[in-house]
């Protein structure tokens, strides 16, 4: 055993995750009617007696929905002809009718409306598929007030009154406006999916579900300098090469290796042990087990994906392989074009080798992942922003070796060639010289805010994916809102004839707005962002709060109001800002540039209608979901100016190295003493206000990444590096900047205590269990957290102490359980020691308001 708790071998079994299979998805609006939940009326929901297992989902989805919803205590499920509700009772039925639809992922939602008061809902799900039969649950429930994000599901603050349903005569139909409709997380950063571990990727998929999200890819980075992702790792010639996934033990992307012990003011609290990331990595001790544990992780999720009926798909840069790959490649096959300023590849793409080690990554990605749809060739990195300068060529035949090895091989998987902005300038010339059934997607130029590119309406008779970016990586920390671009981007891709639309991430919760957008608009082309945004804000916060917020949101959106990559202003063709630039030393305060002070101005006003909303909220849990937004932009206030001070110290030091160099040794000293002493002790509480700000608000996994990040790039750069600096040219740092320096990195010693559960899972099938994980931080002492749970029809609730993983990380499992189909409620209780006791739950409300209780769908 090792001090994780596990085998590596038991690792790799527990990572098997089973499943599902189904999807799902959203109604154009409608005038609806209103029929009243809650009464002593029993509430029925049917299948049909040869029901599927996605339409066996899609009922339990329903019952669970309104559960949570309260329009009944816990309605029943049932087969058609199996039982005869009363007249006074609910019913909804749910049926698949293939004939009656046009699109495979169409449906309709009819309601009897002809009822008296004596009889209850009558409400019929017709769908042309299975999946669609999920589509259509979802759809209602959405209607009902209910969001559907990347970070889970979150319900109305107030119980309705009454449900909406459709006008008698006029029911909602919906089908997709785009068929394919999905995301392209990126894994490389500490925030995102490299960090998951089984949990986190079966909540993530199963959000995928009920946003209506149908396609999951992954892209692998294989380049040169130890740039390699396990994913996808392979051999050539009997060699291996190093790959793993990051972790607070990397050293790229920016990160310097960093035990989580030495994260200054009280951030060790929220992690278990020194490393943070996936167990596939904590637990590997070569490559070859990082290689081995993180393809099963990923097979698994694949799997899972497959079961839900999401589609996948995962791929590579054929242009890129590793240094040790590349030394073991004969001299004769090596790019002819060694010029240090060529992007092209360091392999000649015609050569015998290359197309080797093609097939060979090729096959290896077919056997370690023989659930996946599509296989994506991407162009590299570096070859798509050396073609915003000038032209980089690009061989078509590793598309076409990749087509032919597919077709022979594994016949009924697609080709997706993708890449960066700058591989759609090959697009026109690909498209006549390569085969028609290889799908042609890319990102959106200049981290999005270039639109779609035009030459996907000069595609036709291929399929087409265009990749818009949900967030950018040089604004990692930072807020950010893109409704308004997606919506005109949309629409672009809609007029072009795109097929497909997926969207690029890296975070969860912060980016649930626009990812959001994304998952409506796919179905609903009048979606106005005004109206989503409206939407949005009444999940958020009751009124008049939802109004203004909606107001400040859209208004901040559209006009680029707070920190951006891309201000209100810019011209098309400058450089992006980077201000928080994950993929580098992410406080690039070197770089010079500051934001204005028409910014700064307007980012303030931002904030403090945030704040003044967050404090006028009328419950804990509104305050919780509105503090989210409020935080991440109120703390942009301190580190704007943590930034501006950063700025002049660096150009500072700069006038004094020189004077240094020309040996004015004494006017370089006297002058960082002066002036750089001072900056620096004005801008270290600015970075210590940054900080607090962010940990207040951690409540998902993404969240601990992004603190991580934050406390590496930023904590380091700021209060340790800067000083380091001035101490070469004082010899000693004085007292001042010592004693600021410890205070700056203490814990906030009126941190009040909480607890937050990073991950929430919620489907299991029989026999399976799933881990939960609880974080308790706070200055108050902790005497433990305790996991409850309560079947389906028991008002009892069962409790069992959860286990001590690590400093304030409590661990414990849901499953495996036994009976028949069933849903079991869940939260966690931390118990805090102090002057009184003081007990907190997560979710807020625990047992007292089901409503907030998180719920597990058991498919036994």
């Amino acid at each position: 055993m090792n001090k994780f708790g596990s085998t590596r071998r038991e690792f790799i079994k527990a990572t098997s995750v089973a499943a599902l299979s189904s999807s799902w998805s959203l109604l154009p609006q409608e005038s609806t009617a209103a029929a009243k939940p809650g009464g002593d009326h029993t509430c029925w929901i049917l299948n049909t007696p040869e029901c599927t297992f996605q339409e066996r989902l899609a009922a339990r989805e329903l019952l669970r929905g309104l559960r949570k919803l309260g329009f009944a205590a816990e309605p029943k499920l049932a087969l058609l002809n199996g039982v005869r509700p009363a007249p006074s009772d609910s019913v909804f039925t749910i049926t698949v009718a293939p004939d009656e639809f046009k699109h495979r992922e169409g449906y309709e939602i009819v309601a009897d409306n002809n009822s008296t008061k004596d009889t209850g809902l009558r409400l019929k799900l017709t769908a042309a598929s299975p999946q669609a039969a999920l589509y259509a649950v979802f759809d209602f429930l959405q209607r009902q007030e209910v969001f559907f994000g990347l970070d889970g599901e979150i319900y109305p603050l107030e119980l309705p009154s009454t449900l909406s349903i459709p006008v008698s005569g006029s029911p909602w139909r919906a089908q997709p406006r785009f068929n394919v409709r999905g995301l392209v997380p990126w894994p490389d950063f500490l925030n995102c999916i490299t960090v998951f571990n089984p949990e986190d990727h079966r909540a993530y998929l199963e959000a995928m579900l009920r946003m209506r999200f149908n396609m999951f890819g992954v892209h692998v980075y294989s380049g040169p300098d130890q740039w390699a992702e396990p994913f996808l790792s392979f051999e050539y010639g009997g060699t291996g090469h190093l790959a793993y996934t990051d972790s607070t033990a990397s050293n790229r992307w920016g990160y310097l290796p960093q035990k989580t012990s030495r994260f200054g003011m009280g951030a060790a609290q929220f992690y278990d042990s020194e490393v943070f990331g996936s167990d596939a990595t904590r637990l590997a001790r070569n490559p070859w087990e990082a290689a081995e544990m993180a393809q099963q992780l990923w097979r698994d999720s694949f799997s899972y994906a497959e079961r839900l009926g999401i589609r996948t798909g995962v791929g590579f840069e054929p242009y890129k392989i590793p240094d040790e790959i590349f030394r073991a490649v004969p001299p004769e096959a090596h790019s002819t074009n060694t010029s240090p300023e060529d992007p092209g590849p360091r392999l000649d793409p015609e050569s015998v080798a290359a197309r080797n080690i093609l097939e060979i990554r090729l096959g290896q990605l077919l056997e370690t992942y023989p659930s996946v749809d599509t296989v994506w060739l991407w162009e590299d990195e570096g070859m798509n922003w050396a073609s915003q300068r000038s032209n980089v060529p690009l061989s078509v035949t590793p598309f076409k070796q990749a087509h032919d090895f597919l077709r022979r091989h594994s016949p009924r998987k697609r080709l997706v060639l993708a890449g960066w902005g700058g591989v759609a300038r090959h697009f026109e010339s690909f498209h006549q010289r390569l085969p028609g059934d290889i799908i042609f997607s890319c990102l959106s130029d200049t981290l999005g805010w270039d639109p779609v590119h035009p030459v996907y309406g000069k595609l036709e008779g291929r399929e087409r994916w265009p990749i818009l970016w949900l967030e950018d990586d040089p604004s990692m920390w930072l807020p950010q809102f893109h409704v308004n671009r997606f919506q005109q981007d949309m629409k672009l891709a809609d007029q072009y004839g795109c097929q497909g639309l997926l969207g690029i991430h890296w975070r969860h919760r912060i980016v649930d707005p626009t990812a959001g957008f994304q998952s409506r608009a796919s179905w609903d082309k009048q979606l106005e962002t005004v109206e989503y945004y409206k939407s949005f804000a009444r999940s958020i916060a009751r009124q008049p709060r939802s109004q203004r917020l909606a107001e400040i949101l859209e208004e901040t959106d559209r006009e680029r109001r707070i920190l951006c990559t891309f201000p209100k202003g810019a011209k098309k063709g400058e450089h992006h800002l980077e201000y928080a630039a994950d993929y580098e030393e992410g406080f690039a305060f070197h770089k010079g540039y500051e934001p204005s002070p028409e910014l700064l101005r307007s980012q303030k006003e931002v904030a403090s209608v945030l704040t003044s909303l967050t404090a006028s909220a009328s419950s804990p849990a509104e305050r919780e979901r509105l503090i989210y937004f409020s935080k991440h932009v109120e703390f942009l206030i301190p580190y704007s100016e943590a930034w501006g001070l950063a700025v002049q110290l660096h150009k500072l030091l700069q006038q004094v190295s020189e004077l240094k160099r020309t040996g004015k040794i004494e006017e370089a000293c006297r002058r960082v003493e002066a002036e750089g002493v001072p900056l620096w002790i004005s801008l270290a509480p600015k970075v210590r206000e940054v900080m607090l700000d962010f940990q207040q608000i951690i409540s998902t996994r993404h969240d601990l990444g992004s603190l991580a990040s934050m406390q590496n790039k930023f904590v380091r750069l700021a209060l340790f590096r800067l000083p380091a600096s001035m101490k070469e040219f004082l010899g000693e740092l004085p007292e001042g900047v010592r004693l600021t320096q410890a205070k700056a990195s203490e814990p906030d010693p009126n941190d009040p205590p909480r607890v937050f559960i990073p991950t929430r899972p919620t489907l299991l099938l029989k026999g399976e269990s799933v881990r939960i994980s609880a974080v308790a931080p706070g200055a108050a002492n902790l005497a433990g957290v305790t996991l409850f749970t309560r079947l389906s029809g028991s008002s009892k609730w069962k409790q069992a102490p959860m286990q001590l993983a690590g400093r304030r990380t409590f661990t414990g499992q849901l499953g495996p359980f036994e009976g028949t189909d069933f849903f079991v409620d869940f939260y966690v209780q931390a118990e805090f020691l102090g002057g009184e006791s003081r007990q907190i739950t997560a979710p807020l409300g625990g047992a007292t308001v089901k409503l907030y209780a998180d719920t597990l769908v058991a498919i036994l």
